[in-house]
């Protein structure tokens, strides 16, 4: 009697760009300037891709909205005005003209990050801040297969080759397959798939 291979499925977004990068974890590209393998990754506030052949890299500084918020002294309404005057980024408070009413204020000035990557993913099988192919990519009758790194790629590859899938926590719960094109789960195309995700495994290994 074969024995089923059973395949558990894993919590939903867990290979989104950003849930990786804010994991700690890597996104495998390749190299604009070399073609080898680079990498992405945020540290210290950081997104930085670095080649680990020819050691080419760049930097994507954490981005700063300045807004100055609070009631205004004459209409009494309230105002959360954009600064975007470099000199007055450096004060605490700084001078407004309320929006309503074009009375003068002082208001407290608000220095915060910009989300960037919260709601930003993996388009057209590059990266969305770099805008970097992703090194594991290829194509199935003109249609994109890719993993953003080796983790994402040894879980398509026992998605795909699973006979007997099981749901995480539950069936009305999204899991990390949600977001795998039906291409890909197709049962015609199980054999290719399997096959173009094995071969990227092996150039994976190869490094």
């Amino acid at each position: 009697m074969l024995r089923m291979k059973r395949f558990e499925d894993e919590p939903a977004f867990k290979y989104s760009y950003y849930a990786v990068l804010k994991r700690g974890e890597r996104v495998d590209v390749r190299c604009p300037t070399c073609g080898g393998h680079a990498y992405i990754e945020y540290r210290n506030r950081e997104l930085r891709w670095k080649c680990s052949e020819c050691y080419a890299q760049a930097v994507k500084e954490e981005e700063y909205e300045y807004k100055a918020k609070g009631y205004c002294s004459v209409c009494e309404r309230w105002f959360n005005v954009e600064v975007t005057n470099e000199k007055m980024k450096s004060h605490s408070l700084v001078h407004i003209t309320c929006p309503h009413c074009g009375a003068g204020n002082q208001a407290k000035l608000h220095k915060q990050a910009v989300g960037r990557g919260y709601y930003l993913d993996i388009r057209r099988g590059r990266d969305p801040i770099f805008d970097l192919e992703l090194y594991f990519l290829d194509y199935i009758r003109g249609k994109q297969i890719w993993a953003v790194n080796r983790e994402h790629l040894n879980y398509l590859i026992a998605y795909v080759s699973a006979d007997l899938r099981v749901k995480y926590g539950g069936s009305m719960i999204k899991t990390a397959s949600h977001s795998i094109p039906a291409y890909i789960k197709e049962a015609k195309n199980r054999e290719a798939v399997t096959r173009i995700l094995s071969k990227m495994q092996m150039q994976s290994n190869a490094r």
